[in-house]
């Protein structure tokens, strides 16, 4: 005779794989709505693997760039909703007006639940702030696996700590085209726990037009010196990428080896 035990626990598996049943239908439902409102306002087919019946993942193979101010885009977004889109291998999006409803409802609500690599792109200049988009983008960090990328951000001391260790899981971080403030060394060591980055790539943020680390040198040894405060991204940091950044190879190197990153191998002539 089986023990109560035995019995709650059968029902427990019963009701376990129910759950497991019902999530998997939902998914595969989501999954092939958001296939035909692609393809109804694209015209295209998009190649993608069905959901997998445990998880309920699946991934587009190809590329998505969105243009928020794009009308295709918009109409996009109004049709999705609260429906998430795909989960995606990359995904990129440019925004141009300082706050744009629909696009702010589309990152809080239909990001994917998973994006391999995530390019975001701003109007030259835009400052943040919580209202357009800062927050979002802290909110989506955890959705993004591999690599996430910064293009024509202007951002504070404050909030480029906040989205470094908010995409501290990515293993390569890209601040490209940034106007970055960092008046003072920024304190990393707690910010920065369990660190993954591996590749940072600073392409032109340091040049005349952004930061300008050619008159301000000082600005860029406050960030390595920040980074260095950080035990686990010295572990895991491999290489950092200054093209177009005004300083040269063999004078950041020495930064670099100051500050105890003499391992990292540094790229791209100024």
């Amino acid at each position: 005779m089986e023990s109560e035990d035995q019995i709650a626990q059968e029902k427990l598996g019963q009701r376990i794989s129910l759950e497991k049943s019902i999530l998997a239908k939902s998914n595969k439902e989501q999954y092939q709505r958001c296939c035909c409102i692609i393809y109804n306002i694209f015209k295209r087919k998009i190649k993608t693997s069905p959901p997998d019946p445990e998880s309920g993942e699946h991934c587009v193979i190809s590329k998505i760039i969105m243009d928020f101010e794009g009308q295709k885009y918009t109409k996009l977004m109004n049709k999705l909703k609260c429906l998430k889109l795909l989960n995606l291998n990359q995904f990129g999006f440019r925004i141009v007006k300082m706050k744009n409803k629909h696009a702010l409802d589309f990152i809080d609500s239909s990001f994917p639940n998973k994006v391999n690599e995530l390019d975001t792109c701003f109007s030259v200049g835009m400052k943040m702030n919580r209202a357009n988009y800062f927050n979002s983008l802290i909110r989506i960090s955890s959705k993004v696996t591999r690599r996430m990328r910064f293009e024509y951000f202007c951002l504070s001391l404050s909030q480029l700590k906040r989205l470094v260790a908010a995409y501290r899981l990515v293993e390569r971080l890209d601040i490209y085209n940034c106007k970055l403030s960092i008046p003072k060394v920024p304190d990393f060591s707690r910010a920065l726990e369990n660190c993954q980055i591996q590749e940072i790539n600073l392409w032109s943020t340091g040049s005349r037009f952004y930061s300008n680390w050619g008159c301000h040198p000082g600005e860029f040894k406050n960030l390595i010196q920040g980074f260095s405060t950080s035990p686990d991204l010295r572990r895991s940091l491999r290489q950092v990428n200054i093209m177009n950044c005004e300083i040269e190879i063999w004078e950041a190197k020495k930064i670099f080896e100051k500050n105890g990153l003499k391992r990292v191998k540094i790229t791209g002539e100024s």
